[in-house]
């Protein structure tokens, strides 16, 4: 027969191994921290130029695969880069798919957004490299959407900004009615 001290040993194993678990299942899965680097979302993520001061943003993972429906115009997503797998982007989605986007720098052209794509764009435009570059990319490229900021305290909490009026003006739901 164990002793009650191997018993007491053996269950606070077993169910530091099972918390553990939960654990990883919601961070792969459901929701995770995820600092934010860079300008490229200024002023919504990272209004401070000082780069000592990056944003920590809870991030919500059920927008993966066919949960990806759930997007809306104006969310801020990390993805995966279209060319490289391995650097996460932040950017907003400014269209969906079929809806149409006047590409910053073009204003005769129209880009049509395919199904199963959006077009994302930095907030800062000057400091993205996003869809006015190359393009509209897959949504199954979107890994999760920025829910509000954690870090710095200051900002906990804080309501993430919705989709620019001027960004609005330049999409065309569904490729017939202005956003605006």
């Amino acid at each position: 027969m164990a002793s009650a001290p191997k018993i007491l040993w053996r269950r606070r194993v077993v169910g530091a191994a099972a918390a553990a678990s939960v654990g990883l299942f919601v961070v792969d899965n459901m929701a995770s921290l995820q600092m934010v680097t860079g300008r490229s979302m200024q002023p919504a993520l990272n209004p401070d130029s000082n780069r000592l001061r990056r944003d920590v943003v809870l991030v919500d993972k059920m927008v993966r695969g066919e949960l990806a429906e759930r997007l809306r115009r104006g969310d801020i997503v990390t993805l995966a880069s279209p060319f490289d797998p391995d650097r996460r982007l932040v950017k907003r989605i400014v269209a969906l798919p079929h809806d149409c986007i006047v590409p910053l720098g073009r204003p005769d052209a129209l880009v049509r957004v395919p199904k199963g794509h959006c077009w994302i764009e930095g907030d800062e435009s000057f400091h993205s490299s996003d869809s006015n570059s190359f393009g509209p990319v897959p949504l199954a490229l979107v890994t999760s959407r920025a829910v509000t900021p954690v870090w710095p305290p200051s900002r906990f909490g804080a309501r993430l900004s919705s989709l620019p009026e001027w960004k609005k003006a330049r999409v065309y739901v569904n490729g017939t009615e202005r956003l605006a």
